[in-house]
């Protein structure tokens, strides 16, 4: 009895630990975490819904914030594309070109923007996506198609300091391209500087480097998170 009693309790940390791991929750400005069943997120608030009580946050008042379906975690950072973009003359009648340009403009008004986080530590590395779809005309109906595209931008730093591009590729999904970020000549000079004091960390990335096929980023964010751990242990 003793036994079937201690297995029912042992069963129930264990399903009560999954349930804990697997819920959303918001980090504040003081480090609080709060634990929300959801998570919502606009240009200017954060918003949460617990129990079915809905609370509002002012983004300066959130860190992070961890999306348990998606299994990311998302950080505050200062916007890093806030200068505003004058259209050229040759632009003037361009309707479309101008109407974008607008939408850049108020892009570039936010303060803050969350991005997701893929590595924790000295060395962040982040990543954001957006997508929009092209419409394709052809004589033929038949021929007829949207073709969507993926604009995807990664960025560096050093704890919170400036965010610096790493990287910014616009994906065409008709190509064999998942559009993460590999280690490139521009991606591999970067990771050198910022990995720079652990001989044991750059010789793996100039072997990383050197390797056919080219690394992914799977690759990338665990020798980051190699670096970091090692930071850690000697700090």
């Amino acid at each position: 009895m003793k036994n079937i009693t201690y297995l029912i309790v042992i069963t129930l940390l264990i399903y009560s630990n999954c349930n804990a791991q697997k819920s959303d929750f918001i980090v504040t400005k003081s480090n609080d975490t709060i634990y929300v069943d959801k998570i919502n997120l606009t240009d200017s608030k954060v918003k949460t819904k617990t129990n079915g009580k809905k609370k509002k946050y002012n983004l300066d008042k959130i860190i992070s914030f961890y999306d348990s379906a998606e299994n990311k975690h998302y950080e505050r950072v200062t916007n890093p594309i806030k200068e505003k973009t004058e259209p050229s003359k040759s632009d003037r009648y361009n309707y479309r070109k101008l109407e974008n340009s607008h939408i850049d403009d108020y892009e570039k008004r936010i303060k803050y923007k969350f991005f997701q986080r893929l590595t924790d530590g000295k060395v962040k590395l982040f990543t954001q996506g957006s997508q929009y779809n092209i419409l394709n005309n052809s004589p033929s109906p038949s021929d007829f198609m949207s073709t969507s595209y993926d604009n995807i931008t990664y960025y560096i730093s050093i704890y919170n300091s400036k965010l610096e591009l790493i990287n910014h590729k616009r994906k065409f999904e008709q190509i064999n391209d998942d559009g993460k970020l590999k280690l490139t000549i521009n991606v591999y000079e970067i990771l050198k500087t910022y990995l720079y004091d652990n001989n044991e960390i750059q010789k793996r990335l100039d072997k990383l480097f050197s390797s056919k096929p080219i690394a992914k980023e799977e690759q990338i964010i665990e020798l980051v998170n190699e670096y970091n751990n090692w930071i850690k242990s000697n700090n």
